[in-house]
């Protein structure tokens, strides 16, 4: 017969390897759903309609605008974002660029809107938004000139290829994960002519 104390250990024993059993596999779920967030890229743009401050009214085409970059330039990018993933998802805000020493303009605000009006006036403060498989929000993007901008990449003419305004990064959540993804616009919607070091220096200090 088993003394007391020999059941109470060999009852130790086992809850000890259920609890460890347990966080193992807790762990590799954990890990799975990690790696499963990261490697996902659920976000997609819908088309973009596009409008400039008066700062920037002389931007030419409609259909291919261009700007300079100026001091207390905006632009404005109504489009709709779309989660193709398989699972829900929650819109945090805007991320941050790859890249933003270099580009001219970033985005620096995120409404809500309905997707075709790129009028801030016509768009809502941005909440973060839950997004089911398949669902789609409208949202405003305004984009600003970078006063972070790395002016020693600039000459005194402005020689060269400017850049293009493509995409813009968001944040979001997928089971509490962040995470942020680059959203490509199906073609480039403005083109910044590529400015001097006087232009860049300009905004720096504004």
């Amino acid at each position: 017969m088993l003394s007391p104390m020999h059941v109470d250990t060999q009852r130790g024993g086992t809850l000890t390897k259920v609890l460890v059993t347990i966080l193992v596999v807790a762990l590799v779920l954990f890990a799975g759903l990690y790696f499963f967030t990261k490697a996902q890229s659920p976000l997609a743009a819908g088309q973009a309609q596009v409008a400039f401050n008066d700062v920037l009214a002389n931007h030419g085409s409609a259909l291919a605008p261009q700007v300079s970059l100026e001091p207390n330039g905006q632009i404005y990018v109504a489009t709709t974002i779309r989660n193709t993933g398989r699972v829900p998802i929650k819109i945090q805000g805007l991320g941050t660029p790859e890249h933003s020493g270099e580009l001219p303009y970033v985005p620096g605000e995120l409404r809500l809107g309905d997707g075709k009006t790129p009028d801030p006036s016509q768009a809502a403060p941005f909440q973060p938004k839950e997004l089911g498989s398949g669902e789609s929000i409208g949202v405003l993007v305004t984009y600003f000139p970078n006063v972070d901008l790395i002016c020693q990449l600039f000459s005194g003419l402005s020689a060269g290829a400017g850049t293009q305004i493509t995409s813009f990064p968001l944040r979001y959540t997928t089971f509490g994960i962040e995470d942020q993804q680059t959203v490509e616009f199906d073609h480039p919607i403005v083109t910044v002519e590529r400015p001097t070091k006087a232009d860049c220096e300009r905004v720096a200090i504004s």
